[in-house]
């Protein structure tokens, strides 16, 4: 086989692309959905090259040795161990207590009314009210809006938010994470949670 187009190594090198995306996009409270958006556009076209790529292989005469077909396994491979991975919590987690001392510090700088960035978050505001700081995420994917709350030395009582507007599950210590379902409260039952990866969820907010 002389064609570059049938190396079975263009599918194997491309699933990066979405596997990268998909856990960027999880790394966040609610995910982000340009990235989410990708990451499925991205393994849609990966999976069609590795389909192509499989039947021309299969197809080609003389045959070639079958053997040389097995980096086509990495990407049905990568493709369930990035999916299984962003569907739990452990990127999400992971990426919070990496970054823990880094948002710390940042309530330092609150009330803080402008875009802000720390590792991957981007966030509208960093506010506080009473002995809390509420971080507010831009643009996340699965969620009407999400972010942390940290309440150093006190309670969830103290937390800056209304009775019956967001889901809040607590991380560790005297910090939570939060999210507003799309559509009413009263379906948090059936809505996003905090973390992972929840395709039927997935929606593009209007900017305002």
């Amino acid at each position: 086989m002389n064609s570059w187009w049938k190396s079975p190594w263009w599918a194997a090198g491309a699933v990066v692309v979405p596997a990268d995306l998909m856990l960027y996009g999880v790394s966040v409270p609610g995910g982000y959905y340009d990235p989410l958006v990708g990451a499925l556009w991205g393994w849609a076209i990966v999976g069609l090259a590795w389909v192509v790529t499989g039947v021309a292989w299969l197809g080609d005469s003389p045959p070639e040795p079958r053997w040389r077909l097995w980096p086509l396994v990495v990407v049905p491979a990568v493709f369930t161990a990035s999916w299984w991975t962003a569907s739990g919590d452990l990127v999400g987690k992971a990426t919070f207590a990496h970054y823990r001392a880094d948002l710390e510090r940042l309530a330092n700088r609150a009330p803080a009314y402008e875009p802000t960035n720390v590792g991957p978050y981007s966030f509208n505001t960093v506010s506080r009210t009473n002995a809390c700081v509420r971080y507010d995420l831009q643009g996340p994917g699965m969620a009407a809006s999400s972010g942390f709350v940290w309440c150093p030395g006190s309670t969830l009582a103290d937390a800056p938010w209304g009775e019956g507007e967001f889901f809040v599950e607590p991380i560790e210590g005297d910090w939570y994470v939060y999210v507003a379902p799309h559509g009413a409260f009263a379906d948090r039952a059936t809505s996003a949670d905090p973390w992972g990866l929840q395709i039927t969820e997935l929606r593009s907010i209007p900017d305002v």
